[in-house]
């Protein structure tokens, strides 16, 4: 029995932990290699369903874990992933 509520206690333990890891703000830009922001890109968070676009000027802000991988595409441009770890800032 105390097997049981030991490994009870673990599995809540760990699930709350999950839930308790805090998003952060990111915010980056999507550019092309001569330096030109593109606006309405799609940027979304690796594994996930949550992702953003960029505005007009090429810039985003997004909320994020603590480390992931970005990826970038949009239809006439190669998909890219970045791996953006603890930067605030990041250039796609």
């Amino acid at each position: 029995m105390r097997k049981i509520l030991f490994a009870n206690l673990v599995v809540i333990l760990i699930a709350t932990g999950n839930l308790m890891a805090k998003d952060r703000a990111l915010s980056g830009a999507v550019k092309v290699e001569n330096g030109q922001r593109l606006p309405g890109m799609n940027i979304l968070l690796k594994g996930t369903n949550r992702g953003t676009n960029s505005d007009g000027n090429g810039a985003f802000k997004r909320s994020v874990p603590a480390s992931g991988t970005f990826v970038s595409s949009s239809m006439g441009y190669e998909t890219k992933e970045v791996a953006f770890g603890s930067r605030v800032f990041v250039s796609i």
